[in-house]
């Protein structure tokens, strides 16, 4: 997608020029020229006029007749074809600005997912090659076809080109990700070790998790969410065989990223490959069957039920104890501090919070 340099002349010498010339020199009629050639007086009337092309089978003859090598008349066509081309390419681009007013391609560039600086034209040329359709006037299109594949929760309280704009990069990115085939019984032996690796300090656990996701069958990738998206987490099968996770770190904390990314493995072996799942931070209402079911995937995975209900009859939540208490279930201790919280044991605010562990984008980092 980088810019190149490149010399597009805005004009091209008409072939039909060219051939009207060497008729005049050999004092021909356009009759008798096309009595030469075995053509209709009317084709070569066209030919002239630029609005029938210069085929091959024809040049050959051009060069029997005038004694100009074929591939002259050849490249002469195919140059002014082009140009014509690049002439409606520009147009259709002109056509597609408004889209500039649509997309949040400022917030796409900042990501790094099209380049930065472009003019208007460019930016429109980039954002094609993002979404990987032919016009951004195909996008509708392309948004009907996406949102019809979820299941319909707060997907159109989000600004959609946004949210499409995720799912197509995660898809790229999910691309370079080479997975064994996915194996149900598989995961669910691997789901202590999965949420083992929270316990790894800072970021440490990201690549080894993506890699044992990705012998699982499970193309993991972290990305943000360009402004709009309100987006934490999908799950969307590629292939019978992998299925794409993505996680945007939308809270930004260990406890939300580990409970989302349990989530999703939740709808991955709860729910069939046909259906696929959004799921967004600061959901209102009534939730649906399979997100309620995920959610409790998800809860009792990374705590037991019948641990967590011991733990809190206990009614000791000191640091000491909360840490005592991950350990034992081997997991991070800031995820037990988000299940206090989330459970209104103990008021967010709370002296443990700082149990948790936070996370930026480093393109967060670097404007900070």
């Amino acid at each position: 997608m980088n810019a190149k340099n490149s010399y597009a002349p805005n004009y091209a010498v008409i072939p039909g020029d060219i051939l009207d010339e060497h008729r005049e020199a050999a004092s021909l009629t356009q009759e008798e020229l096309a009595n030469r050639l075995g053509l209709s007086k009317k084709h070569i009337n066209r030919m002239i006029a630029g609005n029938e092309p210069i085929t091959s089978e024809t040049a050959l003859k051009l060069e029997i007749v005038f004694g100009l090598p074929a591939h002259v008349w050849i490249g002469l066509e195919s140059r002014y074809r082009e140009f014509l081309a690049r002439e409606a390419e520009t147009k259709s681009l002109h056509a597609e600005a408004k889209w500039l007013n649509e997309i949040p391609h400022g917030a796409l560039a900042n990501l790094g997912w099209i380049p930065k600086k472009l003019g208007d034209l460019e930016t429109i040329r980039a954002l094609r090659e993002f979404f990987r359709v032919a016009s951004l006037n195909h996008l509708p299109k392309v948004w009907e076809e996406t949102s019809a594949a979820y299941r319909k929760t707060e997907a159109y309280r989000s600004q959609q080109w946004a949210l499409l704009a995720w799912l197509a990069q995660a898809e790229r990115e999910a691309e370079s990700i080479t997975c064994a085939p996915f194996d149900a019984a598989s995961l669910r032996e691997a789901l202590p070790e999965l949420k083992s690796m929270s316990k790894l300090p800072g970021t440490e656990f990201i690549q080894p998790l993506i890699d044992r996701c990705a012998s699982l069958g499970i193309a993991l990738v972290f990305l943000p969410e360009p402004k709009g998206a309100r987006v934490c987490g999908s799950t969307r099968w590629l292939s019978k065989d992998k299925v794409l996770v993505q996680l945007s770190l939308r809270y930004k904390t260990n406890d939300h990223l580990w409970f989302t990314f349990f989530h999703e493995l939740g709808h991955v072996l709860l729910h069939g490959k046909k259906q696929q799942f959004i799921d967004f931070y600061g959901v209102n209402g009534e939730k649906k069957e399979e997100e309620i079911e995920a959610d409790e995937f998800a809860s009792k995975t990374l705590i037991a039920r019948n641990e967590m209900h011991r733990f809190i009859a206990n009614g000791d939540f000191s640091k000491l104890a909360v840490e005592k208490f991950a350990n034992a279930n081997g997991i991070a201790t800031g995820i037990v501090v988000g299940q206090l919280q989330h459970q209104k044991l103990i008021p967010f605010n709370s002296p443990l919070s700082h149990l948790k562990t936070s996370f930026r984008w480093s393109h967060e980092t670097n404007a900070a």
